[in-house]
């Protein structure tokens, strides 16, 4: 279980995050919604360990990740929006590269590799460059590179970004077949991936967080003018 409990978040004299709390548990994909600038990047930032709350509390299960931070961000894999590949590595450099410093032992690595390989389906580009693949192989490759520790929580920045609708539909499937033994929450600003992949919607404003529910009633419940301006966005 993960459970987020107040957070807050400010740079400066802007608030990024105001007292934001809810828990994900395993087997669930939670979507966090909302517009630029609502906090999602900078949550999530939190929960991978870029940032630091400047107030509340983040487990996994007994876990804190303010008194034991390395055991916790041991669980924690992140994939960012933006490319985080070495253009100049190859594809299998890069993966075992990314499991050393995830702490995997020398025995571990190659096993982990192969496997994290096969469910990516990358066998056809282990020795090309990382600078030749298209978007939705290095999105494949960065995937890889967190899934190979098999971390507990999975943390996904606008997933299917810039790709055409196969690498997407191949994107999403990766994912919810994850997500069956572990947490997955997603960033989007776009309802196409919530309703392929999530049952669990967390919708952030301002900062602060609107609506916590599934698709379905957040749907039903897009009346008031934040929600049903935030759908008619999205859907367009």
């Amino acid at each position: 279980m993960l459970n987020i409990e107040n957070i807050s978040k400010s740079f400066g004299k802007k608030q990024a995050l105001a007292d934001v709390s809810f828990k994900v548990k395993k087997g669930e994909i939670a979507a966090l919604l909302g517009e630029n600038g609502a906090g999602k990047s900078t949550l999530l930032r939190i929960l991978s360990g870029f940032f630091e709350a400047n107030t509340g509390k983040v487990k996994i299960d007994d876990t804190d990740l303010n008194t034991d931070r390395v055991k916790f961000l041991q669980n924690v894999g992140y994939v960012q929006e933006i490319s985080a590949l070495y253009g100049d590595m190859t594809v299998y450099d890069f993966l075992c590269f990314a499991a050393n410093l995830r702490g995997l032992k020398s025995a571990e690595i190659i096993d982990a590799v192969k496997e994290s390989v096969n469910l990516l389906e990358l066998r056809d580009v282990l020795t090309q460059k990382n600078e030749t693949l298209s978007k939705g192989f290095k999105k494949r490759v960065e995937l890889a590179a967190v899934l190979a520790a098999k971390p507990e929580i999975l943390l996904l920045d606008e997933p299917t970004e810039g790709l055409d609708p196969n690498q997407k539909a191949v994107i999403r499937q990766i994912i919810k077949k994850y997500a069956k033994q572990h947490i997955v929450i997603i960033s989007t600003h776009t309802l196409e991936d919530v309703e392929a992949l999530a049952n669990r919607v967390l919708l952030l404003h301002k900062g602060r967080l609107q609506f916590d529910g599934d698709l379905k009633t957040f749907k039903k419940n897009a009346k008031n003018d934040l929600l049903a301006s935030f759908q008619k966005v999205t859907s367009e």
